[in-house]
């Protein structure tokens, strides 16, 4: 095994894992520091830095549609569709944090 494949493989494998210790810094960092000729370290940093920060987007979009409707008591059942949208927010979160932990375990023994 080469010296740059294991480069490779360690910071693919802390691009996931830091999920655990600096979530969307790192990857976003890695991303963009890592030069064109590791294609395969900005790919790898790209899907860690997108499935660590969605859950934040879209828990931010489920907290805004859950203050407009108590906001806006006009629109009673929008307070349900926030609840509703936050509870899944919630879930793909855990979805995404157990998928960063299985790409790490994946990079880190090369089962790429």
């Amino acid at each position: 095994m080469d010296n740059n494949s294991l480069t490779n493989r360690i910071v693919n494998t802390l691009s996931y894992i830091s999920i655990l210790f600096l979530p969307v810094i790192f990857p976003l960092i890695v991303w963009i520091v890592a030069g064109p000729d590791h294609p395969n370290i900005k790919h790898h940093a790209k899907q860690a830095f997108w499935s660590q920060i969605f859950p934040l987007i879209y828990g931010i979009f489920a907290i805004l549609v859950l203050s407009l409707s108590a906001w806006n008591s006009a629109l009673p059942h929008l307070g349900a569709l926030g609840g509703i949208l936050l509870t899944f927010a919630l879930l793909l979160a855990l979805l995404l944090y157990i998928y960063n932990i299985a790409m790490a375990i994946k990079m880190l023994i090369g089962s790429e």
